[in-house]
This record gives structure tokens, sequence and C-alpha cells, in this order.
């Protein structure tokens, strides 16, 4: 914001926290344009294609527009960008992937959020030399538009998933995907799989509507999970953490707070490639619900520091340590499986519906941390962060409660384990 000041462009606190949430609006329409609009006449594949046109208009708003609304616009559209990719690449993920590494795959897509991530930190850090300067940020823009062309060149190359085209094309088209992602035992396998999702249906297999997803009972208790869960990921505070952590590394005389956050971007980066190793082996739930009692510790910790900052010695220093805490737990837990879990929770015949309305709320919970954090910060410190230990203390309590586990089962099977929770619902 400071930079806009300097450059005669006016911002103030509400103007500044409603441009940084347009975000979460485009979110919101992607969520919806990706598997509902775009989705249903193209595929997975030709969807993240089309996607790649938003994104090289929000590279251009952002980077060249001569006003602040410009790039207000132009986070509308990167938002567009991103809520198309996390509402279509878990479901393609999870329809292309054998079942004994779902988990695995999966999480794939959460690691390539990472990785962007510490790439756009590490190329806009002052002392890295990159991008980071007040001359040359706007040619940060530019890499989006690169890896979009990338892409466009590459994706073609990958089959379609083999759900979609077995309800758009019929069986012959889907076995013929399967054996080139997998192998002819395996392609018979995944579409027994298929055939027994439609034969549950109480549609003939079509496509849910929105309204028949929130009226069928035998998926009510489907639906409370997956909303909760995409919840758990934006109310856990990781984006208010991430937001605070370059402020704490200044309280703390770190020399260089934003090269220290670029690390910690780092550290997120491996600590999500472990998360792969272990998301079919430990399983989903079990990895949330440790995720949760790390991510109250640390909040714990951290809200302690900031009271007791100026009367003990060190607190500046254990803020940095329960920053780090927070980001590497979530990175285990919420931050990988959030993406996925719809995917693995329901049939094919109401899977792009919910995955728009789970994906949506993520969203909308996206834009209200972001338009609120500011303001929160402002006028609760030093007690901000106690707010996510109360959500991270509830989903805690929800993940143990009525979180099924899914990891090595069909949807038939995560079907039958939700039969078996107390979730009582209308």
């Amino acid at each position: 914001m400071q930079y806009f000041h300097d450059q005669g462009k006016e911002y103030s606190l509400m103007g500044w926290s409603t441009t940084v949430s347009m975000y979460g609006v485009g979110g919101l329409l992607g969520s919806v344009i990706g598997p509902k609009v775009i989705g249903r006449w193209c595929g997975r594949r030709a969807t993240l294609l089309w996607n790649n046109v938003f994104l090289i208009i929000s590279s251009y708003l952002i980077a060249f527009g001569p006003e602040w609304w410009w790039q207000a616009v132009g986070r509308v559209f990167v938002g567009i960008v991103a809520g198309v990719a996390t509402a279509v690449v878990p479901t393609y993920f999870s329809e292309i992937s054998p079942i004994e590494v779902r988990g695995a795959v999966g999480t794939m897509h959460q690691l390539g959020i990472t990785i962007g991530i510490l790439v756009s930190q590490a190329l806009s850090t002052p002392s890295l030399n990159l991008f980071g300067s007040e001359e040359d940020w706007k040619w940060l823009f530019l890499v989006p538009v690169l890896c979009g062309l990338l892409e466009i060149i590459v994706l073609p190359f990958c089959p379609e998933s083999p759900s979609y085209l077995f309800q758009t094309h019929g069986e012959a088209s889907a076995r013929q995907a399967l054996v080139r992602l997998q192998s002819e035992d395996k392609a018979e396998e995944y579409l027994g799989y298929i055939q027994e999702e439609l034969s549950a249906a109480n549609n003939g297999g079509e496509s849910m509507t929105i309204a028949e997803l929130f009226q069928d009972r035998l998926l009510r208790k489907q639906l409370v999970v997956g909303i909760t869960v995409q919840l758990m990921m934006q109310f856990s505070g990781i984006d208010a953490v991430f937001y605070y952590s370059t402020t704490v590394f200044y309280q703390a005389d770190v020399s260089d707070p934003e090269l220290a956050t670029t690390c910690l971007g780092i550290i997120n980066v491996i600590v999500t490639i472990f998360a792969v190793k272990f998301m079919d082996t430990a399983g989903r739930k079990t990895l949330l619900k440790y995720s949760w009692i790390g991510m109250l510790i640390s909040y714990l910790v951290l809200t302690t520091s900031f009271v007791l900052k100026g009367h003990v010695a060190l607190m500046d220093q254990v803020s940095v340590a329960a920053t780090t805490g927070v980001i590497i737990f979530f990175a285990f837990g919420p931050g990988c499986i959030a993406w996925f879990i719809i995917a693995e929770i329901f049939p094919m015949y109401a899977r792009d519906t919910a995955m728009a309305v789970g994906i949506f709320i993520n969203w909308v919970a996206n834009w209200l941390v972001a338009f609120t954090f500011p303001h929160l910060l402002e006028y609760t410190q030093p007690f901000t962060f106690l707010v996510f230990v109360s959500t991270t203390a509830f989903f805690l309590y929800f993940t143990i409660r009525f979180v099924p586990e899914t990891k090595g089962l069909t949807v038939t099977e995560v079907a039958r384990e939700f039969d078996h929770i107390p979730l009582n619902i209308c």
C-alpha cells in the first residue's frame, strides 16, 4: 500500500482491503464457471486451457493498470483463474488416479500452490535483486503468462478425465483414457467403480443440479462434511498468518524480514512434499486431527508471545517459532486435504455440483478473511489470533467426530462409512 501512496495513488484502509478481497470475489465466480459452465461442455482439460484467457487478462490489468481500480478488476480476474483451477484440478487428479495413490496425487495440487507461492515470494524479495524493486515489480506478471503458455503447449497431450468421458462419450472412450493412464486391468477395475456409482444414482446418472444436491437426503452428511472441510482451510487462519508473518519478523529484529518470509515458503513446500508421502499411509483423518492439535498449540503460543512482549525476554523469537509452527501443521493437513476431499466422498453424478458448492463457500470464506483481517488486526491486538484458537479447536472436534477416513476406499465404500457417522441433520 505504501508504494501506491508514494506514486500519488491514495488508498484508504477500506479501499485497500476491498482491492485485496477482490481476489476472493473472482474465486467465487471461477468456482462456478469452472465445473458448472465451461466444464459441463468442455471437460476438465479444455476448461483448464480456456482458463488461461483469464490469466492473461489479469496479468495485464494488475501490471499496467493506470488507476487502483484496474488492480481491483485484475484481482477479480486472477481470482477467476484460481477459482477455476481449485474447482477443476483436484477433481481431475482424483479421477485419473489409482485408489491406492489417490491422496498423494491429490496433494500434488497443494504442492503446486506452495511452489507457486514460493516462486512469487522469491521473485518479489528485494534482497534477492530479481523483481522486488519499485521499478521492476510489474515484470513479475510475465511469469504467470509464461506458465499459462506452457500449459497450453503441454496439457493437450494429457488424457481427459475417464469419469467425464464415461458420462459424455461412453465406456469405450473412458477405457481408452484409463489404459493410457494406468493399465488394461486397472481400466476394467476403474470402470466397475464408475458403473457402481452410477447404479446408486436416483436420477439415472445425470449430473445433479445444486437444488437436487441440497434436496438429496442420501448425500446430506457428505455435503455438511464437504462444506465444513472447505471452511476449515480458510478459517484456520493461514492467510492471516502469511499476511502478518513479515511484521512478526520485523518485530523480532530479523535482518531481512522479506527474505525470512520467503524461507517460510520453502518450509511450506518441504512439508507439503512430506505430506504427499504420508497421505496414503497415515490417512486423511489422522493427518487432519494432528494438524489441528499442532495449529491450536501454535496459536496459543503466538498469542501468549504477543501478550508478554515487553515483559518477558525472547518473546519475539517465540512469535517466529509459533508462526512457523502454524504453517508446518497447516501444510500437513487442511492445506492438502481440503482440495480433494469432496472428490473422494461424492459419487460421480454429484461431484461437479458438490465441488462447485464447496469451492464457492471456500472462496466466500477467503473473501471474508481477506476483507476483515486488516480491521481485526487493527482493533484486537495483541489478542487477534485467539479467534483462530477457537476455530481450530472446533475443527479438531468436528474432525474427530464427523470426518470419515477415505484412504483406500471407493466412493461406495465411503458412503457406507457415512452411515455410521452420528451427524444428525434434517
